[in-house]
């Protein structure tokens, strides 16, 4: 029971939410980079929101299912399709031993996942199934898939076809222009006003030195310090947005270090984070300082989404006598 990679796509690995608690033993959390796609795409078949999906960037796979199986896939839109015939996003979808499911390239955004019902039967490392590249560790062999790699599956499932799924509401989650919103980052105040004025005046350009780890700015003037100060590393968070000598912002994304010692002007909320995981390098930005309390109020309500969807789709599962 698996999964074979025919092509291997561009960027293609297992991840989950995440290697939650390690950070003080010096282990990045990783995980996903978009959370809300992989989160989503686990919701729909009635998994555990952090069970292990293929996240594909740029450039999808091509795979062959060894197995039956119920699959989905959600994200940026790689133009799956299944024997030749496309495969629509945020629905359950029955795959058949010996069928071919092909990706394109993205667009727009820039990553999909794909999750199947039950799982994949892939060992945890440290808690976690995420694929981390530098370190090798977890995933299939803690490597970007290849040209033959096998995922094996926990058990094949027959299921009748289905006419629901998400709403198409999600589907337009991270095609926004609007700002990227941040809160006030713990060294906030170490900046000049007129720095911290063109922070959120200036429109920046993603580097295509940009990667997992961080997405590097360009444009704006220069961010100043009031003093040239030196800060004792501290712990990073996905979405710290850091100042290095040269003024030019930096976003620590999903495979950051584990401690960082450039001092940070604001932290991207956490709503937020999805559409910018969604952004390739030559795209703009421009930032919004809104307050804790609006980030957290955002936070929140997405949360009871979530769990009103979990809960909607954990019913129609139960129900379902067919699996």
């Amino acid at each position: 029971m698996s999964i074979k990679v025919i092509k291997s796509g561009m960027y293609t690995m297992i991840q989950d939410l995440g290697r939650q608690g390690w950070q003080r033993f010096g282990i990045p959390v990783g995980g996903a980079m978009d959370e809300m796609a992989a989160k989503l795409v686990n919701i729909v078949l009635g998994n555990d929101e952090n069970e292990a999906v293929i996240e594909m960037t740029l450039i999808g796979p091509t795979l062959q299912f060894k197995e039956n199986a119920i699959i989905a896939i959600f994200g940026a839109n790689m133009s799956p399709k299944l024997n030749g015939k496309t495969v629509k996003h945020g629905k359950p979808v029955q795959v058949r031993n010996g069928d071919f499911l092909k990706f394109g390239a993205a667009k727009p955004g820039v990553r999909c996942y794909l999750s199947v019902k039950g799982g994949f039967k892939i060992d945890k490392v440290l808690q976690s199934h995420s694929t981390f590249v530098p370190a090798g560790i977890g995933g299939l062999n803690g490597q970007v898939l290849k040209s033959g790699d096998l995922l094996p599956l926990n058990k094949p499932l027959v299921h009748k076809e289905v006419n629901w799924g998400l709403s198409h509401t999600f589907e337009n989650y991270f095609q926004t222009n609007g700002p990227i919103r941040f809160i006030k980052g713990r060294q906030n105040d170490w900046f000049t006003n007129k720095s911290k004025q063109q922070f959120v005046e200036s429109s920046y350009t993603i580097s295509s030195d940009s990667n997992r780890m961080g997405f590097r700015l360009n444009g704006g003037p220069a961010i100043d310090l009031i003093e040239k100060k030196e800060l004792t590393t501290e712990g990073t968070a996905f979405g710290s947005i850091q100042i290095p000598p040269n003024g030019q912002p930096i976003i620590l994304m999903a495979d950051r270090q584990p401690t960082g010692g450039y001092p940070k002007i604001g932290e991207v909320i956490r709503c937020d984070l999805p559409r910018l995981s969604q952004m390739r390098p030559g795209d703009k930005l421009r930032f919004e300082e809104v307050t804790l309390e609006e980030a957290q109020r955002l936070l929140i309500d997405e949360h009871r989404e979530l769990a009103a969807l979990k809960l909607a789709f954990q019913l129609k599962w139960r129900d379902d006598a067919n699996v």
